[in-house]
């Protein structure tokens, strides 16, 4: 008899045929668990090798573009690696121009079969399209990366007989940027699909990222390099980059007959300019004259075929040069210093006004005196400071007599500062006399001696012009007015020892017009007096119409000031200027002195009508009159005739040392 047992659940066991079945059933679950945990591991085990593989590209790709500041070898490294981890055939880099309108292949390209792919190389190579066109033409459109899964049927690909030939099925491009900027674009070809394009988006995403840093690197690098080349304001080439190309062009001479010229041009009135309407006018004009100078030597290149290659450089505040390398013909050097004069006629437009520059220009041309480049650039600057001296808009070319007198001239200026250094100036003392009965000494002409060390006594004719030239007067002429009132005072204080109460003569020093127009002029006068204690009329200072020719308002405030506190003021060489009248019209002077030359021809019934109209005129304008260069009796006697007041000359008395000068008061007092 057979029992059930019964399960204290009440549930009924599973018969024998029932739980083999089930364990089957588990069996087949657990060995279904087991083949997907162990797909899974695998998946993940490849994903993390890829994943490995690919960071090591990125790696590499990365340490490379680290290590070089150079986005070509960057990319040809880049572009290897990246068609090598795809086991793509082909991989091509464009570089985007033109304000991101145009995009052009950059001759960096990897193939992986050259020979077999030479057509499709050949066409990649060249390849030069503008937004929308081709692969690289739709990147540049929306910055975006794009696919191709069948060139064949792609007919927009201007590649594409040459890709279909070469059998190549597929290809995709991406951006490289910098910010905001498209400034690159790689494009890859394969002969299998693309199929992974999140894996493939990913790795050449990271690949451009560090592209684009090394094309940042290299733009900054590049911008550096130029700020240390270039001028800042003007952007030409600054004096490093011009000594550079001037090195050149010499080292270049030697292995042809063209020669070299060198111009440099210095702007006339620059700092006038400036100075009246601050340094962003002169700012203003320096780019304005530089927009003008590239135009017109571009123009002038153009048309003149032998004019070689120019370079237009900054090299200081207003100075220009210019560069004229492998020029054939000679006078092209100064046939564009014609134009540039040209082109400066125009005015410049600053603020509310219109202001004008002309240009002093030298050239030096190269021959084979001449040992190095800077021999010719030191030559062309000698030539430019002899046209700036000829006046404005001049024009000077290098000779050998001109390199002379310059080197000359340049001596002298430098014996000149070591006389202001070591004092080797003298003051030699005219007297002036009252052309009446008695002729009383009313004072002296103080005049300027150079006791130079081998030259022995030099007259101011030898030396005063280099002076006025090198700016040099400004302190010659300060240590003239002090010797000269430190002097007078001590001849006055010995008269008033010896007869208190006498007449104290005056002392005349002449004042150069780079002097008078010191702005501190006038407070070097009072200076000078207070710390002497010469009394103010007893100082006269001659001034010439030059000082009116620069600048006729400023003349005035001056002589006004001085005059204020008793000075007395003379216009020298009365009669040769440009128009004396007018000075005398606007400019308060006290004394004219009538010059030499009208003296020295007296006996000329032109020159004695000349004299006789400027008593008259002085008479009229109550002015007190002195006539230079009295050498004869003759001479003095017609010109008491004609009513002069005093007179100086050889006839009178010569220029005399100090202390022979101002023994003639005592010997007059005994006399």
């Amino acid at each position: 008899m057979k029992y059930e047992r019964i399960p204290l659940s009440g549930k009924t066991e599973p018969r024998g045929t029932d739980l083999v079945d089930r364990l089957e059933r588990q069996l087949e679950q657990e060995r279904k668990a087991r083949l997907e945990a162990e797909a899974i591991a695998e998946r993940g085990l490849r994903e993390l090798y890829e994943s490995q593989v690919r960071l090591a590209l990125l790696q590499r790709i990365t340490d490379f573009a680290n290590q070089s500041n150079s986005f070509a070898e960057v990319l040809d490294m880049a572009l290897k690696e990246i068609c090598l981890h795809m086991s793509w055939e082909f991989g091509n880099g464009i570089r985007v121009s033109d304000n991101g309108r145009v995009a052009a292949a950059c001759d960096t390209w990897f193939a992986s079969e050259p020979d077999r792919l030479f057509p499709f190389v050949e066409a990649s190579r060249a390849i030069r399209v503008g937004v929308g066109d081709c692969l690289p033409g739709r990147v540049l459109r929306d910055h975006h990366p794009h696919w191709i899964d069948d060139i064949a049927a792609e007919d927009w690909l201007a590649r594409r007989p040459q890709a279909v030939e070469a059998k190549l099925l597929s290809a995709c491009a991406f951006p490289i940027s910098i910010g905001d900027e498209l400034v690159a674009v790689i494009e890859f070809f394969s002969s299998k699909p693309m199929i992974d394009k999140d894996a493939i988006l990913l790795t050449i995403t990271q690949s451009a990222t560090q592209l684009g840093r090394v094309i940042e690197r290299e733009r900054a690098r590049a911008t550096l390099l130029h700020d240390a080349l270039h001028d800042a304001m003007t952007g030409l080439p600054n004096r490093v980059l011009l000594d550079e190309r001037c090195r050149s062009a010499f080292q270049r001479l030697s292995t042809g007959t063209a020669r070299l010229a060198i111009m440099v041009i210095d702007l006339d009135g620059f700092k006038a300019i400036n100075d009246k309407y601050g340094h962003h006018a002169g700012d203003a004009l320096l780019v304005d004259v530089t927009g003008r100078f590239q135009a017109a030597i571009n123009a002038f290149q153009q048309s003149h075929l032998q004019a070689g290659h120019a370079t237009l450089a900054r090299v200081g505040g207003d100075e220009f040069v210019i560069l004229l390398d492998s020029i054939k013909d000679e006078s092209v050097a100064e046939k564009l210093a014609t134009l540039l004069h040209d082109v400066l006629r125009p005015p410049t437009q600053v603020d509310n006004d219109q202001v004008t520059a002309g240009a002093s220009i030298g050239i030096a041309l190269s021959g084979p005196e001449y040992d190095d480049v800077e021999q010719i650039r030191r030559d062309a600057d000698l030539a430019m400071y002899e046209a700036k001296a000829s006046g404005s808009g001049h024009t000077v070319t290098f000779t050998d007599a001109l390199g002379t007198e310059a080197r000359n001239r340049m001596a002298l200026e430098r014996e000149l500062r070591e006389a202001i250094r070591d004092k080797q100036f003298l003051l030699f003392y005219q007297p002036i006399f009252a052309l009446t009965e008695d002729q009383r000494l009313m004072g002296y002409e103080a005049l300027i001696r150079w006791q130079h060390p081998t030259r022995g006594l030099l007259d101011p004719g030898a030396f005063i012009d280099a002076a006025e030239q090198s700016g040099l007067i400004v302190f010659i002429g300060d240590w003239v007015l002090r010797q000269g009132c430190t002097a007078l005072a001590s001849l006055h204080k010995r008269m008033v020892n010896k007869t208190p109460g006498c007449e104290l003569p005056f002392v005349s020093i002449n004042i150069a017009p780079q002097q008078f127009l010191q702005p501190s002029f006038a407070q070097q006068v009072q200076r000078v007096l207070i710390e002497t204690g010469v009394p103010s009329d007893c100082l006269r200072l001659e001034v010439t119409e030059g000082v009116a020719i620069i600048d006729a308002d400023r003349t005035r405030q001056v002589l006004e000031e001085i005059r204020a506190w008793g000075v007395r003021t003379s216009l020298d060489d009365f009669g040769t200027g440009y128009s004396s009248l007018s000075y005398l019209q606007n400019l308060p002077f006290d004394t004219l002195k009538i010059d030499r030359s009208f003296v020295a021809s007296i006996e000329d019934p032109k020159s004695r009508n000349i004299i006789r109209a400027i008593l008259d005129l002085a008479n009229n304008l109550n002015l007190s009159v002195v006539a230079e260069g009295i050498e004869s009796p003759e001479q003095g006697r017609v010109l008491v005739e004609m009513g002069c007041e005093f007179g100086q000359g050889f006839h009178l008395g010569v220029p005399l040392d100090e202390k022979s000068a101002f023994a003639l008061i005592d010997q007059r007092r005994a006399a």
